[in-house]
């Protein structure tokens, strides 16, 4: 199972450096370190999921990767919304 997991990981890790000009090549650890490695607020509503991520130097690549996925419906979530922005605080 955990062997499972991991190659799960690794290929969602290769599949997201894809989305981010100039990091395709970069490793995993690179990756969660630069990207996902960052702490935030999410706030919930009955309509929404916000989530406000911290100021990063690779936040602004983050937040354009992240686009496609902005006010899109989530049926595991309750078909809430999901939107990502940047803390105006860090």
């Amino acid at each position: 199972m955990i062997l499972l997991l991991s190659i799960t990981a690794h290929n969602l890790y290769r599949l997201f450096a894809l989305d981010l000009e100039g990091y395709s090549h970069c490793s995993d650890m690179t990756i969660f370190e630069k990207f996902l490695n960052n702490s935030g607020v999410v706030n919930t509503d009955r309509d929404i999921i916000q989530v406000g991520l911290k100021k990063k130097r690779n936040l602004p690549l983050l937040l354009a990767a992240m686009q496609k996925f902005q006010n899109m419906k989530i049926h595991a979530l309750d078909n809430r919304k999901i939107s990502f922005s940047g803390l105006s605080t860090s």
